[in-house]
């Protein structure tokens, strides 16, 4: 990719505060994560005068889901990014728990006794009732990473989603092993740049 691609998770929401799973549902974001995603809009802002892109040339692509959105526009608000309804692609959307959306984890093992304790035995293939694994979805991220890449080639792309589906992304981008992007973090402080093989981690508490 000739140019960068910065990989953004949305903000801290209700849900993650209160430790739920969210995959395909939503909940909004909390005033802590309004401001992560301004002070993300600031350090990106920073990113790219330092780096000689204007804001506007940047290519914006989401995920759909709610909490990204308002993310996306508080963030693109402090940068100058311009984006519409064309930016949202359904591929970006977080790994779905399907039957555990919107549970915690109590509520999952009571519901499924023994479920959470398998999951863990192999978190890359399970496939939890109704919902998705990682196999699942690699393939739609990387459908994706190809579209981003190749949008890359001309101009900077901004990409904003989630934590899960953000790991694969990143991984698939570093040629990582599973065992790799199972343990990569998923900060909502910061964001990634992607560029020429290589992966740089931009902190964004404070950015002015």
């Amino acid at each position: 990719m000739h140019h960068p691609v910065y990989v953004f998770r949305h903000g801290e929401t209700v849900w993650n505060a209160e430790k739920r799973a969210q995959g395909v549902l939503d909940s909004p974001l909390t005033e802590a994560g309004r401001e992560q995603a301004r002070a993300m809009g600031r350090a990106l802002a920073r990113e790219l005068r330092e780096a000689g892109h204007a804001p506007a040339d940047v290519i914006v692509r989401s995920s759909p889901l709610g909490r990204v959105r308002e993310t996306l526009a508080l963030a693109a608000e402090e940068a100058g990014l311009l984006h519409d309804e064309r930016c949202f692609d359904h591929r970006l959307r977080e790994m779905s728990w399907g039957e555990w959306d919107g549970l915690t984890g109590p509520e999952i093992e009571a519901r499924w006794p023994g479920a959470m304790a398998a999951r863990r035995l192999n978190r890359w293939t399970y496939e939890p009732p109704g919902g998705e694994n990682y196999i699942m979805a690699v393939a739609r991220a990387q459908a994706a990473l190809d579209d981003i890449a190749a949008l890359a080639a001309a101009r900077p792309v901004a990409v904003f989603a989630h934590g899960a589906i953000g790991r694969v992304l990143r991984g698939l981008f570093l040629r990582s092993a599973e065992a790799e992007i199972l343990d990569m973090d998923q900060p909502q402080d910061a964001f990634y740049r992607l560029h020429r093989e290589t992966m740089a981690h931009i902190a964004a508490h404070g950015a002015s």
